[in-house]
């Protein structure tokens, strides 16, 4: 479906991506991965056709379509539904047609094709995606400018999933979503029928929902069959492969060197030395290996001792005082607690952890913090409050004024901000390196409480690996509040939730949690059952009777053909000769054709009674 061939592009004259090659075929479900800048959003540029090559190819099947998701959306009166249609384009291209008086060949060809595309569905479709993606039925006829960024990105999202295209690009489509999309949208994508190309640093969504991996690396791409943890596998033997291959020839040309050396001035060996010499330079070296992970060594130590209570939350109720988003929470946290907290984005997770911070004040109840305890508190609004005018150096010499420079660059380098990074203003700085950032900063209080809102935004997968391991050694108490549920896995003892109004703990795993948003979907909409939401717009006529009578016409010569396919299938199987002649393999083959055929004769004859129905109305 994609072809790209050698290719090239150059960033400020030097090569970003050189001589790369990689195939898309129908069906595939690609994970692109590759450490932050190394290209993958400017691949994805490449493809879309908004920036041209320096070399190569890339060839796109004709008549195949891309969708992609907009980062960015225009204000507008549109209802959110509405705007999710629109990203079907040829949907609304026959509802153009089919809305005009005259109802001539294009008219009936353009009814067909709206048909086959199950028109008559698509507000059910565009209600589904929203409601998967966290809009409640009462949001859907909420027009776009009255929606967050946020809200907005899933907006952007479900226009671009209700695109039924060839190839769908995905741009980390996880980051805006809380736990309970992501689920969702793991299994959609699971079942997508088309190919995606997505880059995520989920671990465990790319393991869910992929079945290859492209690479990015040394500007190259290379591909591995599986889902990420099978190209961690695969990845690591290679690079064995290669370290041991590398190895074995630099022997080899420290042997063929020194014999050079040796006898290159021997009139009897002269010739031998020539002869090594001209095998050295037609040698194809191996190149040396380089492991790109692992060059983080972050470590978050607490305080050699800390009270054996932290904190009381005492019959806390916290946000307005007429409508608190959280009512009678209670909570004792002990040294040493390793807690997640789960639920519906907006429950009250990130206000829960405010409130733990000293950020807002309850309304009711109470909050004890034991004496002279430090907290490290990490929120995504904590990266626009760094000065962007200071280094990471000058930062955290305002904490530490009486360290050496030595020692505040060593720190710094722990979380991949040496070298350049750490004398180079933040305002330059990535998301992923502002995070970096604010995680040094409150790792250099040596805190006896880590209280972390969504810490892996905007991290890659080896720096998420990083700190995982940080926190996994870090013996202090752990709030975290997170969708990256290998953090979770390795990181949490006790999983609290949050839904409701409440605060508690629940009794089960992730695997549990995960039945439980499927009920609590389950039950809204069996409470919420009317999800298609009318839009003002003209209805589209109904077939006329000539429409329905010829597509009742085609069903009936396919339900002939099928019929008599299905006759000599059971012939086959009744006849002693079919075994006598026939291996074991042949035989169960031709069952399984017949019970197809039985299949297909059902559903033909389902539809013809349904048009049969709609005839006689």
């Amino acid at each position: 479906m994609l072809n790209i061939r050698s290719l090239t592009y150059l960033q400020g004259g030097m090569p970003l991506l050189q001589n790369c090659d990689l195939q898309i075929f129908a069906g595939q479900h690609v994970g692109l991965v590759g450490k932050n800048g190394c290209g993958k959003s400017t691949l994805f540029r490449l493809i879309r056709g908004e920036i041209k090559s320096d070399a190569g190819e890339m060839d796109l099947q004709a008549g195949k379509t891309i969708a992609f998701v907009e980062q960015e959306i225009a204000s507008s009166n549109q209802p959110a539904i509405a705007f999710v249609l629109d990203g079907d384009v040829e949907l609304r291209r026959l509802e153009t047609l089919l809305a005009r008086e005259t109802h001539d060949a294009a008219w009936f060809e353009a009814q067909q094709r709206y048909e086959a595309i199950d028109g008559y569905g698509a507000q059910a479709r565009a209600a589904q995606l929203l409601n998967g993606l966290g809009f409640g039925s009462d949001n859907m006829h909420k027009p776009v400018h009255e929606f967050s960024g946020g809200w907005r990105m899933r907006l952007n999202l479900a226009r671009a999933l209700m695109h039924r295209a060839d190839l769908l690009l995905l741009d980390e489509p996880t980051n805006h979503l809380d736990l309970e999309a992501i689920l969702w949208l793991e299994q959609y994508l699971t079942r997508y029928p088309g190919s995606f190309i997505v880059v995520s640093h989920d671990r465990e969504f790319l393991n869910a929902c992929v079945d290859r991996i492209a690479y990015i690396h040394n500007r190259q791409i290379d591909s591995y069959t599986g889902n990420y943890d099978d190209f961690e596998r695969a990845r690591a033997e290679r690079w064995q492969q290669q370290t041991q291959a590398f190895q074995q020839q630099q022997k080899q040309i420290a042997h063929m060197e020194d014999f050079i050396r040796r006898f290159r001035a021997k009139a009897t060996k002269a010739k031998q030395a020539q002869s090594r010499i001209k095998a050295l330079e037609r040698l194809t070296r191996i190149a040396p290996t380089h492991i790109e992970n692992g060059h983080f060594a972050l470590q978050i130590d607490a305080p050699e001792r800390s009270p054996d209570v932290l904190l009381r939350v005492n019959h806390v109720s916290v946000g307005y005082a007429g409508k608190p988003l959280l009512a009678n929470v209670q909570l004792i946290l002990q040294a040493g607690a390793r807690i997640a907290l789960l639920g519906p984005n907006g429950a009250g997770k990130s206000t829960l952890i405010k409130l733990l911070a000293g950020e807002i004040n309850p309304v009711h109840g109470t909050v004890e913090l034991s004496p002279n305890i430090s907290i490290g508190y990490f929120a995504q609004h904590q990266l626009d409050n760094l000065d962007a005018r200071s280094t990471p150096l000058q930062h955290l010499q305002q904490l530490a004024p009486k360290k050496t420079e030595l020692e505040l660059r060593s720190f710094l380098g722990r979380f991949g901000l040496g070298g350049d990074a750490e004398n180079r203003p933040v305002g330059t700085f990535s998301g992923g390196e502002k995070s970096r950032l604010a995680l040094a900063l409150l790792a250099w209080k040596k805190p006896d409480l880590l209280l972390l809102d969504e810490p892996t935004n905007h991290l890659d997968l080896d720096m998420r690996d990083a700190l995982t391991l940080a926190l996994e050694a870090y013996t202090g108490a752990v709030v975290l509040v997170s969708h990256d549920r290998s953090l979770v896995r390795a990181v949490a003892d006790e999983l609290w939730l949050v839904a409701d109004g409440q605060a508690r703990l629940f009794e089960g795993d992730l695997e549990d949690y995960k039945k439980w948003t499927d009920k609590r979907r389950a039950d809204e909409k069996l409470q919420s059952p009317t999800t298609v939401v009318k839009t003002k717009q003209k209805p589209l006529a109904r077939p006329n009777r000539k429409a329905l009578l010829s597509k009742q016409s085609k069903l009936e010569a396919a339900l002939n053909i099928a019929q008599k396919e299905l006759a000599e299938a059971s012939r086959q199987l009744a006849d002693p000769a079919t075994y006598a002649q026939r291996t074991r393999e042949e035989i169960d083959q031709l069952a399984v054709v017949h019970a197809g055929l039985e299949k297909k004769v059902a559903e033909l004859e389902e539809s013809w009674l349904e048009l049969e129905m709609a005839l006689n109305e």
